[in-house]
């Protein structure tokens, strides 16, 4: 009778450990927050993003930071390729490149933490590859600090 008490106290004791421990984890204070508002449908990593307003968390400047998006189509976590400290200006912004018909999410500039995250450009199937896919353009998106 007494091992059986001791082991629910123990199991209990152990729950409400990892339930504090999730929570201090989940209330912890984001690297950065904005917002910016996408003229055109791009690629973000994997996503598909519709034109729309954004608001966006970046969890750490980290390798293994990772950026939670929220828009119209709901909430994607988009990962970190590269993370460089830079000064390129007072301004935050995202850089979308524009190369044989698709639009894809260069990089995102943050000005406040002095940081670029770089991204791959998509993967393009074998079968829609052009040897002349035209010159490559790029915009810039301000982004707001939320």
């Amino acid at each position: 009778m007494k091992t059986k008490f001791t082991r629910i106290i123990a199991i209990v004791t152990f729950g409400l450990i990892a339930i504090c421990t999730s929570a201090s984890s989940a209330s912890a204070q984001n690297a950065f927050r904005g917002k910016f508002t996408l003229p055109n449908d791009v690629r973000w990593g994997n996503a598909s993003l519709p034109a729309g307003d954004y608001t966006f968390s970046l969890s750490s400047t980290t390798m293994s930071g990772r950026v939670f998006l929220q828009g119209p189509n709901g909430g994607a976590f988009i990962l970190t390729s590269v993370i460089d400290e830079r000064n390129e200006g007072d301004s935050s912004k995202l850089t979308i490149e524009y190369r044989g018909g698709t639009s894809f999410v260069r990089s995102m500039y943050l000005a406040d933490l002095g940081v670029e995250l770089t991204y791959h450009a998509p993967k393009t199937p074998k079968q829609d590859v052009v040897l002349a896919q035209g010159p490559v353009s790029t915009e810039q998106v301000l982004i707001a600090k939320k």
